[in-house]
């Protein structure tokens, strides 16, 4: 975040103190329970959200040099992401050209220079290009330049890689931030490192993890002993961007900022900002580092979800203190939602198959959440991204 934006936040905030408001919507915001159960719903959504739109993969720093490697099923498409020979970004179908089988079958790798099928052996370097046939003599004459991996469009920007998991229209990453490009790039994330991912199923709807993070209005109630103590939760901010927003959180001594010159007013130590990176990523900045929760449905199961977490650390830990200091941020957010949100979540979602309720009511003081609503339902009626 730029410099005179965190200045312009913590005005906004100690305003909000003063005068005793905060970010608010209008009116309260409803929404069938059906956008949560309803199965054709919810094979709109995949064909439109995780097929078609391009979707946040990762920090650059993921695969920082040639050879490195990572693959991402999560859409229901394969996807093998990899660094060129000349440190360009490439995207492919996970597919060999041959007989349809999954090339790389391993999360991620560093360095490798060719990528051969399990089954028959083609190979192919880290451009995608057929390079190798086995046994070529006695297969017969193909046209090999026909043959490469079909590529996928991909872009990385601001340190950040976008994919879109189906051929087509080049991605454009700041259309798709939607305003929040330079605020992203100011963070400096092309040179954060990926400290530390872990993967976890539940059974609910994908939507559910984004609806945890985009209110706090249940801190004082679920987290009552866990995060609550830590939140202002009479002050946040919400803004909106395109099909993105911003959520911005305050910590208990942020007052302290009354004190401090605005040249010297640290900031982003005291506050904790969800970014809502349309479709399916809550990307979170946690005062000294940032994490990534990725949500993606089950390819079979409306109420199952498959989530990505990543903790992004500023630069490679120097030593075990620093270590322990990044173990310990990691596993506290895991604690907080493997034993608080999401078991909750689970049980809220079961209740939507009841028949007790028609549709969910999103408050006044949900903002963030009734916008993003809003935006799905915007772009269920289609996207040109």
């Amino acid at each position: 975040m730029q410099r005179a934006e965190q200045i312009a936040l913590s005005e906004r905030m100690l305003n909000f103190k003063d005068t005793g408001v905060t970010s608010m919507a209008d009116t309260p915001f409803t929404n069938p329970v059906s956008i949560y159960t309803d199965r054709d719903y919810f094979e709109r959504e995949r064909e439109l959200f995780f097929k078609k739109l391009p979707l946040f993969m990762g920090l650059s720093s993921r695969i920082p040099n040639p050879g490195d490697y990572f693959t991402n099923d999560f859409t229901g498409q394969p996807i093998l992401i990899m660094r060129g020979e000349n440190g360009e970004l490439n995207a492919f179908l996970n597919v060999c050209r041959h007989r349809g089988a999954r090339l790389m079958e391993e999360p991620c790798g560093k360095g490798k220079r060719r990528f051969s099928c399990p089954y028959h052996g083609w190979t192919y370097d880290a451009a995608g290009r057929l390079v190798n046939l086995l046994q070529e003599d006695k297969f017969g004459t193909v046209d090999k330049q026909k043959l490469g991996l079909t590529p996928l469009p991909v872009a990385e920007k601001y340190g950040l890689i976008y994919v879109r998991p189906t051929p087509g229209a080049p991605v454009d990453i700041d259309k798709m931030l939607g305003g929040l490009g330079p605020e992203i790039g100011a963070y400096g994330f092309e040179k954060y490192v990926n400290y530390r991912t872990v993967t976890m199923t539940y059974d609910f709807n994908w939507k559910i993890v984004q609806d945890t993070f985009l209110e706090i209005y249940h801190l004082p109630v679920l987290h009552r002993t866990t995060v609550n103590p830590l939140i202002d939760s009479s002050v946040y901010v919400f803004d909106p961007y395109d099909l993105n927003l911003r959520f911005a959180i305050t910590r208990k001594n942020f007052e302290n900022w009354r004190s401090q010159p605005h040249e010297e007013r640290d900031v982003l130590s005291q506050l904790a900002i969800v970014y809502m990176l349309f479709p399916n990523i809550t990307f979170i900045w946690q005062g000294d580092h940032a994490e990534a929760w990725c949500a993606y449905p089950d390819k079979d199961n409306i109420d199952r979800t498959v989530i990505e977490f990543t903790l992004f650390a500023p630069e490679p830990p120097a030593n075990d203190s620093v270590r322990r200091h990044w173990d310990k941020n990691f596993d506290i957010a895991i604690a907080t939602v493997e034993k608080e949100d999401f078991p909750m979540s689970e049980k809220l979602n079961a209740g939507f198959f009841t028949g007790a309720q028609k549709e969910v009511i999103y408050g006044r003081n949900e903002p963030a959440l009734q916008y993003y609503h809003e935006t799905l339902r915007r772009a269920m009626k289609g996207l040109n991204y």
